[in-house]
């Protein structure tokens, strides 16, 4: 896992091309990108990290360091996970040159210019799995999203999930706080959120639901514990190994492209 050091320095080299990932937080995610981008950058750049978590008060400070690290850096990755880009926060990301931009994980309409950007389309992802799946959704009287931090809710993703359920004579619930109450049998929750899964199971138990049968789970980014956990969860998650490698690809080869990166579904016992 990377350190939490503000500034972690991963190697010392006479090589000019320096590279400065920025990350508002540290989890499996990130280290996983990470690892797999050294892979594929082979030695050929210096890279640093910088973890800064954000709030809204903690703006102007992004703002001076990002500002500052523009000068040293040839390039600046920012991985933003599940963070509101707010006006300051924007117009600091503006102010980066273009051709040292690269935006991980989401693209924004309000960054200006052209720039490298990876990106996940959680619309055409989520299409992809109700396409491929659909008589595992079909199963249940409702498809309900169950997210603890709105900003991550993309509104295409959710037109998309109510358009198959109204398709479907289905029922279609967002839900971004949890109680019992909203754990229903015959019912299907897309979860992002580890903490309101953990709630889901604790009420299941509790109700003596069986997953997959009175009621089904899809829990977005695998873990390990997700593996085994109640006979296996059923999760979307994303190719965080080639997340890394697509980043790497666009900076060595000079590349201002937008690069969509792949969803994964595992099938398991909760769906």
């Amino acid at each position: 896992m990377i350190k939490t050091d503000t500034i972690i320095n991963q190697e010392k080299d006479t090589r000019t091309l320096k590279i400065l990932f920025v990350f508002n937080r540290l989890s499996d995610f990130e280290d996983q990108l990470y690892k797999s981008f050294l892979q594929a950058i082979d030695g050929k750049a210096f890279v640093d990290v910088y973890v800064q978590p954000f709030s809204p008060q903690s703006a102007l400070h992004f703002d001076q360091v990002i500002r500052h690290k523009t000068e040293q850096y040839d390039v600046i990755a920012l991985l933003l996970h599940a963070v509101h880009l707010n006006e300051d926060i924007l117009k600091t990301i503006n102010s980066i040159p273009k051709q040292k931009l690269l935006l991980l994980d989401k693209k924004n309409p309000f960054v200006r210019g052209q720039y490298a950007c990876v990106y996940h389309d959680f619309q055409q992802g989520i299409a992809e799995v109700l396409a491929s799946y659909r008589h595992l959704f079909l199963k249940y009287q409702a498809i309900n999203i169950v997210i603890e931090e709105p900003s991550f809710l993309q509104r295409e993703m959710a037109e998309t999930i109510r358009a198959f359920t109204q398709a479907n004579a289905q029922h279609c619930h967002i839900y971004t706080s949890f109680n019992a109450a909203i754990v229903r049998k015959n019912e299907a929750y897309l979860v992002f959120s580890e903490t309101f899964l953990a709630e889901i199971l604790k009420v299941c138990h509790h109700k003596t639901f069986t997953l997959g049968k009175d009621l089904g789970i899809v829990s977005y980014h695998e873990t390990p514990l997700k593996e085994v956990l109640c006979g296996g969860i059923t999760v979307l998650t994303a190719n965080h190994t080639q997340l890394g490698k697509s980043a790497a690809e666009l900076i060595l080869q000079q590349s201002q492209q937008h690069v969509p990166n792949p969803f994964v579904f595992i099938q398991r016992n909760s769906l």
